[in-house]
């Protein structure tokens, strides 16, 4: 493989990839390696022995001096004293026997949720950085995971970089894991280099000479690394790579190329496993991401039909980083300056916006991320596209027609803990003066503020069919109002929901389609195996699979669900109250796919 020479040192590694993420991947060695620099050298010890004389020097014990001095002792005794007292006289130099001792690296990981995503790409940049740092100087490289301690793995070549791409896990490291290191590490030779690697404000270990602290800014998109060493830290905002890049690389190196091959032969037709599918309004139609930015739109028929349903297919923008997707196949992609509107109809089409302050618009943080984004097209008064931003803000675009360039940016809403869009309304509920409250958008105009059922702060609000009902307390709402329960209300209606076992709630509905149905929770289990409705009283198992769910979507107006499994990719549409199959996609590049 035909490397730049300065990236020659870690060919090793980056053989492992394919070209196109070689540079991606070697600009953030290149990067951090001043930061690593070498490692520290041994330092020499009472039992080093002598091996023979190395020079000559001025200084040193008489038994050493040199002959010729000895010489000018007999012949010139004032010289020699002369000589002596201005430190002229000479010595050999003895050079001494260093015995070389055992050396080791000790690089410790966080594979917990402080470090999932972008910081995963640093964490794979240090351990090849470290690994060849170890080589060079004739030491061992080990390798750990804060998470499980115990005995050290010893590898540093590919099999190794997969499992610590692979080592994701959502358990912190508490003090149990910690002090369970520090055990292990006081068996360790008391001179290796044990380097720590996880996130910023986290506890140190006994044992550390030095640390790794990788941050994401909330208003940055590059990374924070900090490297303390010998107690001076060094700091260093990192670029990286494209999304789709980074997306791959994450993915870790040993599936690159075949990650590559599969999106070539079948990634036109392959939903994304990192967004959840998107209904349009009356469930019709389902939308959902392609890996490669892209997304696929299929029409959801009313019976179950046999034979493949061909999507319609949208390639990535040509411009930016997709940031918002609506349920129509619209996207929006944006950069540091801009933002473009993609595949709209109306008057968003091709249309190109400067990209609002984070002050007033903030976009996500992850590489790869989607904010909730809507569409409204009217003939009277143009057309709307809302953004939920990273920070609850609710903001909207406004334009009148193609044919007028002027586009109107305004912040709605802050505070912002739920949006629903219906055909010609857009409903959030957001926190004000410490109350839950519900708003709506319509006409172009934000109708009177409603105070919710009750007093106190949500994180989440979920809706559920509101229909054509203008009065926000006839609405179906289900609210967080504690860390396991939700309280769900439908104007007087009120009842409360425990989620107490780990389960992810996906909507708010009804347990049945008859009249005076209780509200319901439809919730993914936690072993991601299981969908069931989940009331005060009734509790209905809707699904289950024998591979674990990826994403789950449920339109409230049709009764429909959407879910797509891990592994086959598969995407599947159905109604909540019934068995039958509505629609049934099988990506054809997928090697373990049906």
């Amino acid at each position: 493989m035909m490397l730049p020479p300065q990236l020659a040192p870690w060919s090793a590694w980056l053989a492992l990839l394919p070209l196109d993420l070689v540079a991606p991947l070697g600009q953030m060695l290149l990067r951090l390696q001043p930061l690593v620099g070498r490692m520290a050298g041994v330092a020499a010890s009472a039992d080093d022995i002598p091996a023979g004389v190395g020079g000559i020097a001025r200084r040193g014990p008489y038994e050493r001096m040199l002959l010729s001095e000895w010489g000018v002792l007999d012949a010139a005794p004032d010289e020699f004293i002369r000589r002596a007292a201005a430190n002229e006289l000479l010595f050999s130099a003895p050079e001494p026997q260093v015995q070389r001792r055992a050396r080791v690296c000790v690089a410790l990981f966080d594979a917990g949720p402080e470090q999932l995503g972008e910081p995963r790409l640093v964490q794979m940049a240090l351990f090849i950085l470290l690994a060849r740092r170890a080589q060079l100087e004739g030491a061992s490289f080990e390798w750990g995971i804060l998470q499980t301690p115990g005995p050290l793995h010893a590898d540093c070549d590919q099999p190794a970089l997969d499992r610590l791409m692979n080592a994701r896990t959502v358990a912190r490291v508490g003090s149990a894991e910690r002090d369970g290191w520090n055990r292990y590490l006081a068996q360790v030779d008391l001179l290796a280099d044990v380097w720590q690697i996880e996130g910023p404000g986290a506890d140190a270990l006994h044992r550390m000479t030095a640390r790794a602290s990788i941050e994401q800014p909330l208003l940055d998109e590059r990374l924070q690394v900090t490297i303390t060493q010998q107690g001076r830290a060094r700091r260093l905002m990192l670029d990286l790579p494209d999304p789709a890049s980074a997306v791959r690389l994450m993915r870790h190196p040993a599936n690159a190329r075949l990650d590559k091959m599969r999106d070539r032969i079948g990634g036109h037709d392959t939903p994304s496993l990192k967004h959840a599918p998107i209904f349009s309004l009356g469930g019709h139609s389902v939308v959902t991401a392609r890996a490669d930015g892209g997304c696929l739109y299929f029409q959801v028929p009313d019976i179950a039909r046999e034979g493949h349903i061909a999507p319609r297919r949208q390639r990535r923008p040509k411009k930016g980083s997709v940031i918002g997707l609506t349920a129509l196949g619209g996207t929006v992609s944006s950069s540091k300056h801009k933002v473009w509107f993609n595949q709209f109809y109306g008057a968003f089409h091709a249309r190109e916006c400067p990209l609002p302050p984070p002050e007033q618009f903030t976009t996500p943080r992850g590489t790869g991320q989607r904010l909730p984004t809507f569409h409204m097209n009217t003939h009277d008064t143009g057309g709307r596209v809302f953004f939920l931003d990273a920070v609850g803000r609710l903001v909207c675009w406004s334009a009148v027609s193609t044919a007028d360039a002027n586009t109107v940016f305004e912040v709605i809403a802050t505070g912002v803990v739920g949006v629903v869009q219906t055909r010609d309304t857009l409903a959030w509920a957001r926190i004000v003066d410490s109350c839950t409250t519900l708003e709506c958008y319509r006409d172009g105009a934000v109708s009177p503020r409603e105070a919710f059922f009750f007093s106190g702060l949500s994180t989440r609000v979920l809706f559920g069919d509101i229909g054509f009902s203008k009065e926000p307390r006839s609405w179906l709402i289900a609210a967080s109002i504690k860390e396991t329960t939700w309280l769900l209300g439908q104007g007087k209606e009120q009842c409360n929901v425990e989620i107490d076992d780990g389960a992810t709630v996906i909507g708010v509905t009804r347990s049945s389609q008859e009249d005076g149905a209780e509200p319901a929770l439809l919730v993914l289990d936690p072993g991601r195996r299981c969908v069931e409705l989940r009331g005060e009283t009734q509790r209905r198992v809707v699904l289950t699979t024998t591979l674990p769910i990826a994403q789950v979507t449920l339109d409230q107006t049709s009764y429909r669900f959407c879910w797509i499994l891990t592994g086959t990719h598969e995407l599947f549409v159905r109604r909540l109250h019934d068995e039958e199959t509505l629609l049934h996609v099988i990506p054809d590049g997928v090697p373990d796919a049906p």
